[in-house]
């Protein structure tokens, strides 16, 4: 197969104050220049990225170089009533954070930020009532295209679809302030989703159960923080977030049954009314019983108890007597960068469990650093023997990462206790949800069927 041509640069007319990009036409091989306005300013970088987009939407053909400036309705009909004026889609993504960021979870806002720099990027000064079906293609197609020059990877497919229903809320949120008409997320709606192998972005990844041994591997490189949240999250099917958010407060101890409670102060669905109750049994609580002496407010797992944890390991594992090189602390930062907060989130979890494996199962030695290596040396190494892909390659094998953990317990539920069971204890309305995404069923058991009747 033929690599895939490079996206042609924003650059900088030699004789002028200028910005142009050259496009190719893929038929006829004819170039032409599109001038972009004054270099460097915010509206010639996304007119280059319009250009840019609508080119690749057009099969990499020629297109009118009058065909969008910054502001207008576009070519089409695809614009605003008059199209010009309004509210531009810079202005409205501005509100909108404003005014709702706040009520969405950690992970809710890393989506919305990335779909907004997307968006602001190609159509920031573009009026939002002009923001139509065509518009939402070409931005689909940008959510997809991939880049290996700069080595973006492009977005899945069922990632893909999230973003557009988030824009979706997006114009929902705007229509319900009278901030553009309703009729603009209508014809949003329009627009088909994309279906696997039927379009040109990639597979979405299938989130899988982890192996329970595969995890028992991992603990001994955690700190006792993240162990314990490992645990509980296993014993529970919980949200990594769940876990992490758990305070003293949150638990309720007082149940006779030997059974404590706990209401997340906020979790996933909360938004759409639903209640969220974990349950902790013994095993829950013996894997607590060291965290449960905090104040009431504070959270259980804390990143500045495991960064003196990891500290103390490495004291105790000093070869260098006391009497000679550096006191303890003596070298660290008086005021430094970065300092560990008082709760985890799910960034700073899940960069622990991925350091943890890349340390419980080394690669090969042609792929590990060497002991007289620097890393810079060795990313080098890598990128000139073609080597840096056989290393992600290992690391994608043998990485889990810590949303598994709930995949894994609900399998484990199902098994032990059936689906209604692993439905009730992963807080899902409805079982299907249990059994088409979390809980894997038990294929031995097909098998056994098919070796005595088969």
């Amino acid at each position: 197969m033929c690599p895939m041509p490079k996206t042609p640069g924003y650059r900088k007319r030699h004789d002028r104050n200028q910005a142009i990009v050259t496009l190719t036409d893929a038929a006829t091989k004819r170039r032409r220049d599109y001038w972009l306005g004054e270099y460097g300013s915010p509206e010639s970088r996304e007119l280059y990225h319009r250009v840019v987009a609508e080119w690749e939407a057009n099969g990499r053909r020629l297109i009118d170089p009058d065909f969008e400036k910054p502001g207008a309705g576009g070519p089409g009909g695809d614009g605003g009533p008059d199209g010009t004026g309004g509210i531009t889609i810079s202005e409205l993504c501005a509100r909108f954070w404003r005014m709702r960021a706040p009520q969405f979870n950690e992970n809710e806002q890393g989506h919305f930020k990335a779909l907004i720099r997307l968006l602001r990027r190609s159509y920031g000064s573009t009026p939002a009532s002009a923001f139509g079906p065509r518009r939402l293609q070409r931005l689909r197609d940008e959510m997809i295209r991939e880049d290996e020059e700069s080595g973006r990877r492009g977005w899945g497919v069922t990632y893909t679809n999230a973003q557009v229903r988030r824009l979706c809320r997006l114009f929902r949120w705007a229509a319900s302030q009278e901030i553009v008409s309703a009729s603009v997320r209508v014809e949003l709606l329009a627009v088909d989703p994309l279906k696997p192998g039927r379009c040109e972005a990639r597979a979405g990844r299938v989130v899988k159960p982890v192996p329970v041994e595969v995890v028992e591997q991992t603990l001994p490189y955690l700190a006792s923080p993240v162990v314990t949240a490992v645990r509980l999250q296993l014993l529970t099917g919980a949200r990594p977030d769940e876990v992490l958010s758990l305070r003293q407060c949150d638990i309720d101890t007082s149940g006779g049954d030997g059974v404590w409670v706990v209401r997340p102060e906020r979790h996933k669905t909360q938004y759409m009314g639903h209640d969220r109750v974990l349950f902790l049994g013994p095993k829950a609580h013996a894997v607590l019983e060291r965290f449960m002496d905090r104040p009431p407010g504070a959270y259980l797992f804390c990143p500045a108890e495991a960064d003196a944890e990891r500290r103390a390991t490495r004291a105790a594992a000093r070869k260098t007597p006391l009497s000679c090189g550096n006191r303890a602390g003596t070298n660290r930062k008086a005021e430094p960068k970065k300092t560990a907060g008082d709760r985890y989130d799910a960034r700073a979890y899940y960069r622990a469990v991925q350091y943890a494996c890349d340390v419980a199962f080394p690669p090969p030695a042609p792929l590990a650093k060497r002991d007289d290596e620097t890393r810079e040396a060795w990313r080098k190494r890598l990128a000139s023997t073609g080597l840096k892909a056989a290393l992600d390659a290992w690391r994608k094998e043998h990485r889990w990462f810590p949303y598994q953990l709930r995949h894994t317990a609900a399998t484990l539920y199902r098994r032990e206790h059936g689906l209604e069971a692993s439905a009730l204890v992963l807080g899902h309305a409805s079982a299907r949800v249990t059994d088409a995404v979390y809980a894997e069923r038990d294929q031995s058991k097909v098998a056994e069927i098919m070796r005595l009747v088969g």
